[in-house]
């Protein structure tokens, strides 16, 4: 082994000793909790001294991690969003080449149930503070956002071309209703949006 290549080894070891550390350690605590709280108490009650006791920690802990308060919530309205998206566009990449647009509207709703479900805290934090950020923090967490809502609104498209989606129905407020389902089934959601409540031809 080379000089060049032990060092490349080390780092890379270093940088995965790193991540696994956030992850676990006081950086992924101080985020659980942060999106709890902004699931459950909104953005305003979500302070860093609200985070520190629901962690554990005095509050000048926080800063050892983190610079600011709007710093971690960035970071979990973020999450909440890139955590969706990639389940999503694992699914649709997953399907057939021969996959029509109704497959596809059906594989990313359901992907996006499943993943809204298992990272709740993240994902309702993000639905639920958004709003209540202060502006500059609003912009920079829209960017991601938007990356999410780009491929919902080309998969609307796709299916209302296809004749999937009566031409009466509002694309934007279809795409509002699916990412809001309630309780149901997820299953139940994936099949009957995507192939009756839409479904002006069927396959």
């Amino acid at each position: 082994m080379t000089i060049s290549q032990a060092v490349a080894r080390t780092a890379k070891a270093s940088a995965a000793k790193s991540e696994a550390s956030d992850q676990n350690g006081g950086a992924r605590q101080i985020l659980n909790a942060t999106a709890w709280l902004l699931r459950h108490r909104g953005y305003e009650a979500t302070t860093t001294r609200a985070i520190a006791e629901r962690v554990g920690i005095k509050a000048g802990s926080i800063y050892h991690h983190f610079p600011s308060k709007d710093t971690i919530v960035e970071r979990v309205i973020n999450e909440g969003v890139l955590v969706v998206n990639k389940a999503v566009t694992s699914a649709l990449d997953a399907l057939p080449n021969k996959a029509t647009p109704r497959d596809r509207l059906q594989a990313a709703i359901k992907a996006h149930l499943l993943s809204s479900l298992e990272h709740s805290d993240y994902t309702s934090a993000s639905i639920r503070a958004f709003a209540f950020l202060p502006p500059e923090l609003r912009r920079t967490c829209r960017v991601e956002r938007r990356r999410y809502e780009d491929i919902w609104q080309q998969l609307m498209r796709d299916a209302s071309e296809a004749g999937y989606i009566p031409k009466d129905v509002s694309l934007d407020a279809a795409r509002l209703m699916l990412l809001g389902a309630g309780r149901v089934p997820i299953d139940k959601i994936a099949t009957d949006f995507a192939q009756i409540a839409f479904g002006a031809r069927r396959a």
